[in-house]
């Protein structure tokens, strides 16, 4: 074994003469002999630009007693610090018989020393927190963990072929699915250069006449166990030289495609980018873990290439004469330069559901109006993978709507739901939006039969339309069994709302909605959550061309919530209503409330819905008054359209009220002024709809003769409206509703 050091770069300095900081202090700490596992040997400096200056020192190495790498329990290292402190420090380790291949290396030449790999993050973030004693323990750690062959941990991604930053090949997410077959050639196309080179993009498909001035071909080599990292090659020869290593024949493979290609002129005229896959293992016999991939460009055309390789001859014309017998002289293959390119693989749904922690989602979403919070909640979803969508609105986007619109003003004019369908299947690299329907919702007219088809193959029918209407329509008039999911803000847009059923429709969105307003009753901190927003602008001079005052950062902090409040529900099984509710100051609280499956009640041509919530807080009041009668005030809604009445919430007997074994006259303190707190909490959606009162136990929820006159009172208080009043006797063993009449 030599005992031989590399002398480190550039020329002897005294500690005097140093003076980057962090040499100087790595020199300093060392002279002081304050480590006692480390030495100092000497300084070195070379007066370049970017002036150099390294620090060579001994250190004492825990190899323990059968190492696997040949690491010595002392070992001689240089660390070079450059004046401009741009990238790690490099570290050099300069025994001459220092082993090189371990991992965790800068690739060298072998007449230099090996530099070390000290970490995987970023110097810029590292160096906040620089000392020399952590510079030191780090190297030492490096050579103790390599000397044990525990330095590449088992959670560590397989060592690559090749460290460093190149210029980006995109490749389409296919060409190595499991069962796809390798493309002979694919066209490419180069985008515009930046600070860090060009982009080269692949096409999907096997290109017979690519045109783009670049066409690649893929090869995949026999699987190799994980190695030291490499020099990139310089040329073709070295490239074959590598590869055949690696158990492929690069030259004698490439030849034999390109024979074929000598017809297509376009072809012969592009310069080629080979595409080579190494199948890695962790170890010799180990299953394969990852494929490292790497492509290569190549400096001159197909025709050059196939030039070197004796497959034929070009005349100055460009003509090509085909060679009969020629024998490959792999050396030939030097004179083609070679460029690393680091490949990419464009994003699918599952390449972004992975990138944001999700597993990809193809469930099939309607989505009913996409203005502004609609449109941001999409393309969040899109973005994670998440849904296979169609859209349904009739507006076109107009000058105002981009304020808060994911869609750029380029697209102003457009019908929404064709804009944000290109928009969309422009986020990934696989389209994930089909055809749209550009309809009113209500009235589809001649786009009735797609949108009934669209919504019966839905799985999901998620509504941004902000409308009553709609949301009723999609409840009740649609057949379809998809699941139905909503998502609003408040007027004044300081809270988002998502809505959502239970997969078995239980709980019809309808219902939820109901539900939702009976927690704007009893919620403390949402009494001004339907409140009036302030103001409005004018957007054009029809009397319903206005627009709500809204910030488009507040849309988008609540479109981001929403997005992942659809993601959460639409995950479990139960109905869900969830509200986020957010400050002045943009700080955000979350309020859940448990959805209570809906109960639905036919009388006299009318459906009326409540919930098993509601039903619980009434028996529970008459129990709590036996043996007297109690009873209140019912509160809800109407939708005439439909013959339906929602009964949602009540208020339990006023403190005047007469309450007997055997009757009850309910009374009027304090009712008026509940009964229209309501409806402003609820901005007018719940109101009175009629009474309620109990029957002792022993007796039936048959009317009595009392429960007549209260009927008829309440067809002269409600019924001169033209609403349907309601009646509610809660009995010992049954409930009795009327709606109507009896």
């Amino acid at each position: 074994m030599s005992e031989g050091y590399f002398l480190a770069p550039g020329v002897e300095a005294a500690i005097e003469q140093m003076v980057v900081p962090k040499a100087q202090q790595l020199a300093a700490f060392l002279a002081s002999r304050a480590h006692p596992c480390a030495r100092l040997v000497g300084l070195r400096f070379s007066a370049a630009s970017d002036r150099a200056e390294a620090v060579v020192f001994d250190v004492d190495v825990e190899v323990g007693q059968e190492p696997v790498h040949g690491i010595l329990p002392v070992e001689r290292v240089a660390v070079s610090f450059r004046a401009s402190d741009l990238n790690w420090p490099e570290v050099l380790a300069l025994r001459m018989d220092f082993p090189r291949d371990v991992s965790h290396l800068f690739p060298t030449p072998d007449d230099t020393p090996c530099s070390l790999c000290l970490y995987e993050d970023s110097y810029d973030e590292l160096k906040l927190a620089w000392t020399a004693p952590r510079i030191v323990e780090r190297i030492r750690f490096w050579l103790r963990e390599t000397s044990r062959g525990t330095l590449h941990a088992p959670d560590q991604p397989v060592e690559r072929l090749f460290a460093g930053r190149y210029e980006s090949l995109v490749l389409p997410p296919s060409l190595f699915s499991v069962g796809a077959i390798q493309p002979m050639r694919i066209s490419v196309a180069r985008c515009d250069s930046g600070v860090q080179g060009s982009v080269y993009i692949a096409s999907e498909t096997d290109a017979a006449d690519p045109g783009t001035g670049f066409v690649a071909t893929v090869f995949a080599a026999p699987p190799s166990a994980q190695g030291a990292i490499r020099l990139p090659p310089q040329d073709l020869f070295e490239l074959d030289t590598m590869t055949r290593s690696a158990g492929l024949d690069l030259l004698h493979d490439l030849r034999t495609r390109i024979r074929e290609w000598h017809h297509n002129g376009k072809v012969l005229q592009s310069r080629m980018i080979l595409v080579i896959v190494f199948p890695k293992t962790r170890g010799a016999g180990s299953p394969v873990e990852v494929s490292d991939i790497w492509a290569f460009a190549l400096v001159v055309t197909v025709a050059e290439i196939g030039q070197a390789l004796a497959l034929w001859q070009v005349d100055s014309q460009g003509v090509i004469g085909h060679l009969i017998g020629a024998k490959l002289e792999r050396a030939s293959a030097s004179k083609i330069s070679v460029k690393l390119l680091n490949p990419h693989f464009a994003l699918t749904r599952g390449g972004a559901a992975a990138a944001s922690g999700f597993c990809p989602d193809a469930r099939r979403i309607v989505a009913i109006g996409i203005g502004a919070l609609g449109s941001q909640i999409v393309g969040n979803l899109i973005r994670t993978g998440y849904g296979l969508w169609q859209f349904v609105d009739e507006d076109v986007l107009l000058p105002h709507n981009t304020a808060r619109h994911e869609l750029p003003y380029g697209m102003v004019g457009l019908s929404k739901v064709r804009a944000m369908t290109e928009w969309s299947n422009a986020l990934l690299s696989e389209p994930v939006t089909k055809e749209g329907i550009v309809a009113d919702v209500l009235n589809p007219g001649d786009q009735a039969d797609a949108l009934e088809s669209a919504l019966q193959e839905g799985d999901v029918i998620a509504d941004f339309s902000a409308s009553v209407a709609v949301a009723r329509h999609l409840a009740r008039d649609v057949t379809a069994s998809a699941r139905r999911v909503t998502a609003f803000l408040n007027p004044t847009g300081t809270d988002m709302v998502v809505l959502a059923e239970d997969t078995q429709r239980r709980a019809p969105i309808d219902c939820v909605e109901m539900q939702y307003y009976r927690a704007l009753l009893k919620e403390p901190k949402l009494a001004n959550h339907l409140a009036t927003p302030l103001g409005r602008i004018r957007t054009g001079r029809s009397c319903r061309d206005v627009s709500t005052v809204l910030s488009g950062d507040l849309v988008s902090l609540h479109a981001a919530l929403a997005s992942r409040g659809i993601r959460n529900a639409l995950a479990q099984d139960e109905a869900r209503i969830a509200i986020w509710s957010t400050d002045t100051d943009l700080s955000t609280s979350a309020i859940q409330i448990q959805v209570a499956p809906a109960v639905e009640v036919k009388r006299s041509g009318y459906r009326l819905f409540t919930d098993k919530e509601l039903i619980g807080q009434l028996r529970a009041l008459r129990a709590e008054k036996l043996p007297l009668e109690t009873g209140g005030v019912l509160l809800g809604s109407w939708d005439l359209q439909r013959r339906i009445v929602y009964v949602v919430a009540m208020i339990p007997s006023p403190v005047d009220s007469e309450e007997c074994p055997d009757s009850y006259v309910r009374g009027c303190e304090g009712l008026l002024l509940a009964v229209r707190e309501a409806e402003e909490r609820t901005g007018g959606q719940i109101r009175y709809v009629g009474e309620w009162h109990s029957h002792p136990d022993g007796y039936s929820s048959n009317p009595s003769d009392h429960d007549h006159d209260l009927l008829a009172w309440l067809h002269n208080h409600v019924g001169k409206e033209g609403l349907p009043p309601v009646m509610l006797i809660v009995g010992e063993i049954e409930m009795c509703w009327v709606v109507g009449s009896l």
